[in-house]
């Protein structure tokens, strides 16, 4: 008996007829299988080939195997402290290579590595006279150049021309003429006594160690006139610049209080009292405002406390925010704008936005200014309800219609769910909590 040839008690020629007819169809099984083998190896290999052409086509479309002038996209000036500085503008190269720009919503510079290499380039001067100065840049340029980018030169001599905004100063210290005097209302925003409580780009100051001053201060009186029960009222908040006198400017918060029974009764007859608590000289220093003092004067009228002194420029604020005319405070979803973070976008077919918060931070907050009739506060308001917003959750048409007109006036808004039900992530959370922080100091 041959291997594999069943065996069967029969002789003759029906038997070697059997045999063969058995080992016509072993071959022609034997002979399928290699013929799909061979189909399944040529579609893998044509797979293979396809995908190893898209890389390569994604790579010389990634790559633009171009040459950068970065001559052409750098400016060299002072900033506006009269500094050096310098700037390399790297959306206008990659708007001209056709790259993804991370600025935009969605896009994340780690996802691409030849735009994470221009943006985290470095920039470095160096005097070389009066009037010029040499530039230059360090980046990857090895991870530039497998994308197919190089640049014509990394370091020049380059004319300064004028003042560069948003630039960083360089590091190398250059002789600088003497600066002639100028007023305390000329003085440079950067650093120094503060003449506006918003920088040269029109975003408010970071106000924070000033509001909780005036908040301590408060307290502290207020314990000591009344005791640890009351009830305060900001009645105004004005930012006054002196124009003559021994201090610089004002930062002056007007207040109500009044005793609150234990029992929930009516406040006893002469229990208000009115006091304002005054900042004053306020300035900059490394990013951070200081201020030289803190005052409490107690008032015999509410009136009293809301005078503002005639010798100097005063401007009243509306809840904690200097008022700036003709700056949007939302954007075309209705979401509130915060300056450097994109909080929604359009696109041709719709309209898209970011289901979370990019993180904020306090400077991003109190930039915030009271705009377009809204005070600071409210538009913290209206940021944590655009937290609601996005998920669909319904507003109540009695205690919060206000923001039930608001959002249903955009395309985008409907009801869907009753609440959040825990759907906010942990960077909502975190905004929120931010929010609700500074909103309580500065209505407090």
């Amino acid at each position: 008996m041959e291997r594999g040839i069943p065996y069967k008690e029969s002789s003759g020629l029906f038997a070697r007829r059997e045999k063969c007819a058995i080992l016509k169809g072993m071959k022609q099984e034997k002979g399928e299988r290699k013929t799909l083998n061979k189909c399944l190896a040529w579609i893998l290999s044509g797979v293979v080939l396809g995908i190893s052409a898209l890389v390569a086509v994604v790579s010389i479309l990634r790559g633009h195997s171009t040459v950068i002038d970065l001559r052409e996209y750098v400016n060299v000036g002072t900033d506006a402290g009269g500094n050096p500085a310098v700037l390399l503008d790297v959306d206008a190269i990659l708007n001209d290579l056709k790259l993804p720009n991370p600025n935009r919503p969605g896009v994340k510079a780690s996802d691409y590595p030849e735009v994470y290499a221009l943006c985290t380039a470095k920039m470095h001067l160096v005097p070389i006279d009066a009037e010029h100065m040499r530039v230059t840049i360090e980046a990857d340029t090895e991870t530039l150049a497998h994308w197919g980018i190089s640049f014509l030169t990394t370091t020049w001599e380059q004319q300064v021309k004028g003042f560069v905004e948003g630039a960083t100063p360089s590091p190398v210290p250059v002789p600088q003429k003497t600066p002639e005097p100028t007023s305390v209302l000329e003085t440079a925003a950067p650093d120094g006594y503060l003449t506006s409580l918003v920088d040269t780009n029109g975003n408010g100051l970071n106000l924070r160690a000033v509001c909780e001053a005036v908040q301590n201060e408060r307290d502290l009186l207020c314990k000591e006139i009344i005791g640890n029960s009351f009830d305060t009222t900001k009645t105004q908040v004005a930012f006054i610049v002196y124009t003559e006198g021994r201090h610089h400017n004002l930062y002056r918060a007007s207040y109500t209080a009044t005793l609150r029974p234990e029992d929930g009764s009516t406040p006893p007859p002469g229990s208000t009292i009115w006091f304002t608590v005054d900042v004053y000289d306020l300035y900059r220093s490394e990013g951070r405002i200081q201020y030289g003092g803190i005052d409490v004067s107690l008032c015999g009228s509410e009136a009293e406390s809301k005078h503002l002194p005639g010798s100097g420029n005063a401007v009243k604020l509306s809840g904690g925010g200097m008022r700036v005319e003709g700056k949007p405070a939302f954007d075309q979803n209705g979401f509130v704008r915060f300056p450097n973070c994109p909080t929604s976008y359009r696109m041709a077919n719709g309209v898209y936005w970011s289901p979370t918060y990019d993180p904020l931070d306090e400077d991003m907050i109190w930039s915030l200014t009271a705009v377009d009739g809204h005070s600071l506060a409210n538009l913290l308001r209206y940021a944590r309800k655009e937290i609601y917003a996005r998920y669909y959750v319904a507003f109540d048409s009695k205690t919060e219609r206000e923001f039930l007109e608001h959002y249903s006036a955009y395309d985008w808004y409907e009801v869907r769910v009753p609440d959040l039900l825990g759907r906010m992530t942990e960077t909502e959370r975190s905004n929120m909590r931010l929010l609700r922080e500074i909103q309580s100091l500065i209505e407090k």
